[in-house]
């Protein structure tokens, strides 16, 4: 568990990134700060779970991916909401057929395919954030 930018800094918006390739992870993270976010890290549904208990008034925006070891992206996404139905989430994944069901995508924010471009992630980001 790794927090790239100071959590502690409340006028800007926190995200909570949880993904498990490493890669996808790090890439996201330092892209959402060099835009001037907070960020969050988390490599599985578990550790982000944890991470969100501890930051949820600040967590503005969770980025997830929906396929987790461990920790399914789709039970992530329950307790998530369980925590905050207010949350707002970007789901990310690599399989354009992912079965989301119907509650999953009343709530999501945006859904992101694998491969995204940096353009695209800030384009769903800035559009959840100001919605």
């Amino acid at each position: 568990m790794r927090d790239i930018s100071d959590p502690a800094s409340p006028d800007v918006p926190l995200v909570l990134v949880i993904d498990d390739e490493e890669s996808v992870r790090r890439l996201i993270g330092r892209v959402l700060e060099r835009r001037g976010y907070r960020v969050l890290l988390a490599a599985d549904g578990k550790e982000g779970l944890l991470l969100f208990e501890h930051h949820a008034d600040e967590v503005k925006l969770v980025v997830l991916d929906w396929h987790l070891p461990g920790e399914p992206g789709e039970r992530t996404f329950d307790e998530l909401l369980k925590r905050k139905p207010s949350v707002r989430v970007v789901l990310v994944t690599g399989d354009s057929s992912a079965d989301l069901g119907a509650d999953a995508r009343k709530y999501l924010a945006c859904v992101l395919l694998k491969p995204f471009t940096t353009s695209e992630l800030m384009l769903a980001v800035n559009a959840v954030l100001s919605a």
